[in-house]
């Protein structure tokens, strides 16, 4: 099952983490695997994939200030 991917990065340690573009793959090492792959023009300080569904957005207006 393909799966859709964020990337994630930074150049130097204690500098922003940055997202830097997505990747699709079957699985979450051939994910780790295209993203080095295909971000490869800077020597990344960290280099990270995350799973889109597993990418929670924050809204404030409707969670976050509501009670439970």
């Amino acid at each position: 099952m393909t799966r859709h991917y964020e990337v994630f990065a930074r150049i130097n340690q204690g500098d922003e983490t940055l997202h830097i573009g997505n990747v699709q793959a079957d699985s979450d090492r051939l994910a780790k695997l295209y993203a080095h792959n295909t971000f490869d023009e800077e020597d990344w300080d960290f280099l990270a994939v995350v799973r889109r569904e597993d990418v929670l957005e924050v809204d404030v207006d409707q969670e976050v200030l509501s009670p439970a």
